[in-house]
């Protein structure tokens, strides 16, 4: 089935439980050889319920129902169920006890495989990414095993903590992530890229392109490894199902790329183009309102249903907020004078986008 963006907000049991699912197989790998085939099936199941066009739910009325879709079995359909009349699951509950869990949203990070998490974890003790920076900065992993120059390099650009060839001036960097862009847009099944980051905020110099990139999820796989070899590419840093990381050949500039829905779309943008103070700002205040807002999209905190998401205007104007332009996000005044003089927030197709910011 193609995956599509969710007519409704019942689709959130299927995004909540496939990422429940996709957690629970990369506990699975850590936990070693002995669980492979648990792991596999898992995220086989994760990617089937990401695919779905209708809830899960209208197919858990009993086992047999479930367990009558292609790819998922008796033990995974009681837990589905499971999840659907209480709200998680038992088992990973207990999976989550047994392995550094904080630690495994790293192992979808290229050179992040269980066994370097394993290593890190027996051997220095690291149990979530923030340990692993500290370890990083301290020069700790020269002395283990395995753990070489060139290991240690691509773990820290990774994370984002290597250090940067020189910044690069804005309009030479524009050139750089314009040609790149044109490149990334003619891979079947991209539906639509855009530069983010500081790239999108137009700052004087930039240290990366940042790219966002709509795609269904069954094409995603295919646009990474299609990314990577693009004849601009120098070397390839990360890879995963969701995003990738390459050194550009001779500016030596790095790219980070995200693949996200169509529904998602839009608080991805928000969210990577930045600045960091700029989306604390917002953060507080969706908080204040009742909402949460990260970058898969804004919802409600008491039943977490999906408000916004799909573009950046309506994530603005739920919150009461005029569009502002990327390369005003600084928190510098410009979410104050936003504010829209309403008492409750307009559905999100009624915003008006002629106001005090034209949109970029």
């Amino acid at each position: 089935m193609d995956n599509a963006s969710p007519k409704s907000s019942n689709l959130q049991n299927n995004i909540a439980i496939a990422v429940i699912f996709h957690q629970m197989a990369n506990c699975y790998r850590y936990l070693g050889n002995a669980e492979r085939f648990r792991a596999i099936a898992y995220e086989n199941v994760s990617k089937i319920l990401h695919n779905m066009q209708q809830d899960i739910a209208a197919y858990a009325t009993d086992i047999s129902t479930l367990d009558a879709i292609g790819g998922i079995g008796k033990g995974i359909a009681q837990k589905i169920i499971e999840y659907l009349q209480s709200g998680k699951i038992e088992t990973f509950e207990h999976l989550k006890q047994q392995v550094p869990f904080e630690l495994l949203d790293l192992m979808d990070i290229s050179g992040f495989g269980p066994a370097t998490l394993r290593t890190l974890n027996q051997q220095l003790k690291i149990c979530k990414k923030e340990d692993l920076v500290r370890a990083l900065k301290k020069n700790q992993l020269k002395n283990v095993k395995g753990f070489g120059d060139k290991k240690i390099e691509q773990l820290q650009r990774a994370l984002k903590l290597y250090k940067q060839p020189d910044r690069m001036q804005l309009k030479g960097a524009e050139k750089i992530g314009i040609a790149i862009l044109q490149q990334i847009k003619t891979i079947p099944g991209v539906e639509k890229a855009v530069l983010a980051g500081s790239l999108r905020r137009k700052k004087t110099t930039i240290g990366d392109i940042d790219i966002v990139l709509e795609a269904k999820y069954t094409h995603r796989k295919k646009i990474v490894d299609q990314f990577i070899h693009l004849p601009s590419i120098e070397r390839v840093l990360s890879k995963g199902s969701t995003k990738a990381s390459v050194l550009l050949k001779h500016s030596g500039i790095q790219v980070d790329i995200r693949l996200v829905n169509r529904f998602e779309f839009g608080a991805a943008l928000l969210y990577f183009t930045g600045s960091k103070e700029h989306n604390i700002k917002l953060r507080s205040i969706a908080k204040n309102s009742g909402y949460k807002i990260n970058e898969y999209g804004l919802f409600d905190i008491k039943t977490d249903k999906r408000l916004a998401g799909t573009t950046e205007e309506e994530i603005y104007h739920l919150l009461h907020l005029q569009f502002i332009p990327p390369q005003l996000r600084l928190d510098n005044g410009e979410i104050e004078k936003a504010y829209l003089p309403i008492k409750e927030p307009l559905a999100p197709n009624k915003f008006k986008k002629n106001l005090l910011y034209a949109n970029d």
